[in-house]
């Protein structure tokens, strides 16, 4: 038996590796192997970073992977089953390059490449100190206002981060706008780090990131609401009236001193606006006149728009017009059923006070109209700016008819010499 095995030995070896290479090709036909990037970059996730110490600056967060695996591993091949890690267990303080580490779940997968093979960020001491909140506040409130202390809940906020930067922080602020606040401005308000330039401090945390203030703003017990009243002098062009008046704003909220609170009159008058020959609206910025001792809050300077409209005073007149015929065949012959029509016009005074009653023209249209009796509605013609208020009736009996034929002439006879 040793002897025939001895005899057969390599024979036997031939046929197993025939055996398992026929295997592994059969194998590869029915599930080939993939080379390829996977299609989602891989988070990366720090590891072994000691409590009292933080990192910061990390140059690269994900990472792409190029994997060798049979087809039916990428097929089910998840993110989950990828972990991209940096080992910071015996990273030194500083700039620190360490090598992207690959895990993968599933297998037989053969990691190829990562790219990049390698990430580089900075490793401090963690620290952490408290410090007092200061409140900046921008603005004023308005004329007649008073701010007092801003009040801040907590009043203490704690920086935590690398050294370096934690130490640079001088000041941890929240900024208030109270420009023209007439009450209370209360808020949660975000914190600011800031080193002792005035620059925001990058790299640190706060707690908490945001406090509530509230910076109290009460009145000096001086206001008053005070409408305007408008000064005009000369009138508008004859035949024209002022339809309408606005000023904007209407009333004038003012702050008085001590000395003038007894003195405040009932309203604001403005400055005189000359309306001489107006005939259309005019819109005019005016000054308002201010008694010593009062000051304009809201708006702030002293002045107001108005508005006047201006339009011509409308008349009525009443005409009686008889109606002319038009368009009526030569063969017919119309009889109207009215004398006149009663025509109600109104315009601008200037232009009735004048109007001849030749300007206005009523006429029945018969175009195309065969003999009947018909109710026609007139069309009246007026000059420009007259507009036509009622006709009386509205419509015209009229009844058109064919005329006689003229009869013939008898013929007549020769006369014989």
């Amino acid at each position: 038996m040793s002897r025939w095995l001895g005899q057969n030995l390599s024979l036997l070896l031939i046929s197993i590796l025939l055996a398992f290479f026929f295997w592994a090709v059969a194998v590869e036909a029915e599930d080939p192997t993939v080379e390829r990037v996977y299609g989602t970059p891989i988070p990366v996730e720090i590891q072994g970073l000691p409590e009292n110490r933080i990192k910061y600056g990390q140059d690269v967060n994900r990472v792409q992977v190029e994997l060798r695996a049979p087809r039916s591993i990428w097929e089910s091949l998840t993110t989950a089953d990828i972990n991209a890690y940096i080992d910071l267990s015996e990273a030194p303080t500083g700039v620190v390059t360490a090598p992207v580490q690959i895990k993968i779940g599933p297998q037989p997968v053969r990691l190829l490449s990562v790219k990049p093979a390698e990430i580089t960020l900075n490793i401090e001491p963690f620290i952490q100190r408290e410090i007092t909140i200061t409140v900046k506040v921008n603005g004023a409130p308005q004329a007649g206002y008073r701010m007092s202390a801003p009040e801040v809940m907590p009043q203490v906020a704690r920086i935590q981060g690398p050294a370096s930067f934690v130490q640079q922080v001088n000041i941890v602020q929240a900024t208030v706008e109270i420009e023209g606040a007439q009450s209370n401005r209360r808020n949660d308000y975000e914190l600011t780090a800031l080193d002792a330039e005035g620059q925001p401090v990058a790299n640190v945390t706060l707690l908490p990131k945001s406090v509530n203030i509230n910076v109290p703003v009460t009145s000096l017990g001086y206001i008053h609401d005070l409408p305007v009243n408008v000064s005009l002098e000369g009138q508008p062009a004859a035949g024209y009236r002022i339809a309408d008046l606005q000023m904007l704003p209407p009333v004038i909220k003012v702050y008085a001193t001590t000395r003038a609170v007894n003195e405040i009159p009932g309203f604001l008058q403005t400055q005189l606006i000359n309306i001489e020959g107006l005939t259309q609206t005019l819109t005019a910025t005016v000054d308002l006149q201010i008694p010593s001792g009062l000051v304009t809050i809201q708006p702030t300077r002293p002045t107001v728009t108005a508005v006047l409209s201006i339009e011509a005073i409308k008349s009525g007149l009443k005409l009686d017009i008889q109606p002319e015929i038009r368009g009526l065949l030569p063969a017919y012959t119309a009889t109207i059923g009215i004398e006149s029509v009663v025509v109600i016009l109104n315009g601008p005074l200037l232009i009735m006070e004048t109007l001849p009653i030749t300007a206005v023209s009523l006429t029945l249209d018969l175009t195309n109209l065969q003999p009947g009796e018909y109710n026609l509605a007139p069309v009246v013609i007026a000059p420009d700016k007259i507009a036509i208020q009622n006709l009386l009736p509205e419509t015209v009996p009229v009844k058109i008819e064919k005329l006689p034929t003229p009869p013939t002439p008898p013929p007549t006879e020769d006369v014989q010499p």
